[in-house]
């Protein structure tokens, strides 16, 4: 299917007078998970991954992932015309300096891409005289001929109880900052920073539970909201009240700012779109090219928000205690005729989930690997490639769910029966790094990437690593990987502030065996015994595989944090599991000598 894609795709390149397209994994909202007429990518590769870039020339056609897909990319690409590379700007300009000659133009969609994220490129090629032309209409839209519709479901309020600050606070807060940059009007381009700031949530994309949105907050704190019509009630517009007008035409937009003599915009332009970028300008409006102020507004979580995002994770843990408690009868039924397997599990799991007070949406597709497909970092499961799961091996399950009071993500990695001897030592050194971070204690100011060593340690000692990042932020009711902060190898210059929640998940893949990850939330909160410093307290509360772990290789400090852990874990999940579960978390939690 992909070869007459992309077949389609070049005779429409050639009608647009471009000799190469770049296709991003994104919408024009910069979103990680986007609604299914803006997978473009995947229609055209069959690569389902939340990140990655295409360029399609006239006679080659290339992939670019990252360390987290590369054997997913190489698994759905299969046997198609499509090189696969590794995803990097230099990279991808290295591949299009090969494939394009001086001269050539190379097209883009503005509405899908960021100005620093085609700065390397456009210099690269600009050296080559290739030009890079934005194209009023996306070459692919006009070949694919049964792409979906843009949703546009009901946009509803949060309510008060689960945000602790109304959106007139939230406005006014924000538009402080304005008048400090002598800014006229802050650009809000995402449905994240939308629904943070007028507290209102939706259902357009998938896991993420938000209305497509995008906005101006002026410096009065009044603004002017962009969602489409048939997101819209009576509900919301009381909400809202008369501070934010509604509109339903994007063009209204920037005519607003006409209206309210806007002269200067601050808008990020990580996170806005080149599109808007060139409108604004356009405008003779000045823009204050700087970080949004809401991205690290909302990562700093109130005392309500850390109170729900506790309570969501006692119930989803009650959730996945009952998963794990049934798994291995779920396996054994299952053995003869091949009929339970990875996406069987899934299934059960969302079932139990479901159960649950307030579930509204998995945080994410699961990640749900037994065996070798378990060394796949990113793996999402489909009925061709869910593996049966027996009892024996072992097994990796990174799940989340959405609560209107918190968001959750928790990976745990199970025996199922024998495993390879050597997946002992690996598991517990992925065990000590994520002890390592959680009792971390640091001083106010440090970045995430000053302590992502401490995870990696117990690895770097017999010569192991993992190829992603160890901590993401996650968002209240939104996104499940939320910045600004995180925790990783790369630079970001983003201090650790209390109120951020992060995961804490290092791991180990050996290709082609098992995939092992640890993976907790915590949030950061005031050190109690030293003044000036900060530390994590654990928000996940799910038992950890005890039949993994080496006690040989913990020390004390280790095995006492991992007992007190399984004893908070036991107190507080009893009570809301049913009674099977119930001696499984007895026997789970027991403590390790």
């Amino acid at each position: 299917m992909s070869r007459e894609r992309l077949q389609a795709l070049r005779e429409e390149l050639v009608q647009q007078q471009v000799q190469g397209f770049l296709v991003p994994r994104g919408d024009e909202y910069q979103n990680e998970y986007v609604p299914a007429s803006d997978e473009r990518l995947a229609w055209l590769t069959g690569f389902t991954g939340s990140a990655g870039m295409a360029a399609v020339g006239l006679e080659h056609a290339a992939l670019f992932v990252d360390g987290r897909y590369t054997l997913q990319a190489q698994q759905q690409i299969g046997d198609q015309p499509i090189d696969q590379e590794n995803l990097d700007p230099g990279a991808i300009a290295d591949w299009l300096c090969d494939q394009l000659s001086t001269g050539d133009s190379l097209g883009y969609d503005p509405r899908l891409h960021t100005e620093p994220g085609l700065a390397l490129l456009k210099k690269r090629l600009g050296e080559r005289d290739i030009a890079l032309r934005p194209l009023e209409h996306n070459p692919i839209d006009a070949v694919w001929s049964d792409r979906p519709a843009t949703p546009c479901g009901s946009a509803r309020p949060h309510p008060h109880t689960f945000t602790g600050e109304h959106s007139a606070e939230k406005r006014k807060r924000i538009a402080a900052l304005l008048a400090d940059k002598r800014a006229d009007a802050l650009w809000l381009p995402n449905p994240e920073v939308c629904a943070w700031l007028f507290n209102i949530r939706g259902t357009d994309v998938p896991h993420l539970p938000v209305a497509l949105a995008s906005a101006l907050l002026y410096r009065d704190g009044t603004a002017t909201l962009y969602l489409a019509k048939e997101a819209i009630s009576e509900a919301l517009i009381e909400h809202l009240n008369s501070e934010v007008a509604i509109v339903s035409d994007k063009e209204e937009l920037f005519s607003a700012a006409k209206r309210h003599h806007v002269a200067k915009v601050w808008a990020d332009p990580a996170i806005t779109n080149c599109w808007t970028l060139q409108r604004l300008r356009a405008m003779d409006i000045e823009l204050l090219v700087e970080r949004d102020p809401i991205t690290a507004a909302k990562a700093e979580k109130n005392a309500v928000e850390l109170a729900g995002s506790r309570a969501a994770h006692e119930r989803d843990g009650a959730a996945l205690c009952e998963f794990l408690a049934e798994l291995p009868d779920a396996v054994a039924a299952g053995s003869q005729d091949n009929s339970f397997g990875e996406l069987e599990a899934v299934h059960l799991l969302r079932d139990k989930r479901e159960q649950r007070e307030g579930f509204a949406d998995d945080s994410f597709d699961s990640i749900s690997g037994y065996g070798p497909n378990g060394a796949v970092v990113h793996y999402r499961v489909s009925p061709e490639s869910s593996l049966p799961i027996k009892a024996e091996g072992i097994y990796l399950i990174d799940s989340g769910g959405q609560y209107p009071d918190g968001t959750t993500d928790v990976t745990r990695t199970v025996a199922l029966g024998e495993f390879p001897v050597h997946a002992r030592d690996h598991f517990t050194r992925v065990l000590k790094g994520h002890i390592a971070l959680a009792t971390l204690r640091f001083p106010k100011g440090t970045c995430g990437e000053q302590i992502d060593a401490f995870a990696r340690k117990s690895l770097w000692d017999v010569g192991l690593d993992y190829a992603h990042g160890t901590g993401h932020g996650v968002g209240s009711f939104l996104s499940v990987h939320e910045g600004p902060q995180r925790v990783g190898k790369a630079s970001t210059g983003v201090a650790l502030q209390a109120g951020m929640i992060l995961s804490n998940e290092p791991g180990f893949y050996l290709t082609g065996q098992y995939g092992i990850r640890i993976e907790n939330l915590v949030f950061v909160k005031e050190s109690a015994e030293h003044r000036g410093f900060l530390e994590f307290e654990e928000l996940t509360l799910v038992p950890i595989e005890r039949k993994l772990i080496d006690p040989e290789l913990l020390n004390e400090q280790e095995k006492n944090w991992l007992n007190r852990y399984h004893e908070r874990v036991r107190e507080t999940l009893m009570p809301l599991v049913n009674e099977k579960t119930q001696a499984w978390l007895e026997e789970a939690t027991a403590p390790i000598n």
